[in-house]
């Protein structure tokens, strides 16, 4: 009898989410992504600007936004111009 070939596993994508995320990231500065992916999208010195650039892109591409601080947690936003306007009145540098 001739064995049955095994079709090869295939390898599961990772689910990228409708979500940007913006992230510090040690010796980089602060980043932009999607959530679930590993890519970087873009770097910035500070997190207004990583604010700012988010805020574009998820508006173009009507994804949420998501915010993880130095510190591990997380600030959600429904709606990126909250996530702007939070980041230019909080006096935290996280």
């Amino acid at each position: 009898m001739a064995a049955k070939k095994e079709a090869a596993p295939v390898a599961e994508k990772k689910e990228v989410k409708e979500v940007h995320e913006l992230a510090y990231f040690e010796g980089k500065g602060w980043g932009v992504k999607r959530q679930g992916s590993d890519k970087v999208i873009k770097y910035f010195k500070t997190k207004i600007e990583g604010t700012e650039y988010i805020v574009k892109v998820s508006g173009n591409q009507g994804t949420k936004v998501v915010i993880r601080l130095k510190n591990g947690k997380f600030q959600k936003f429904d709606n990126a111009l909250r996530a702007l306007s939070y980041a230019k009145t909080s006096k935290e540098d996280e």
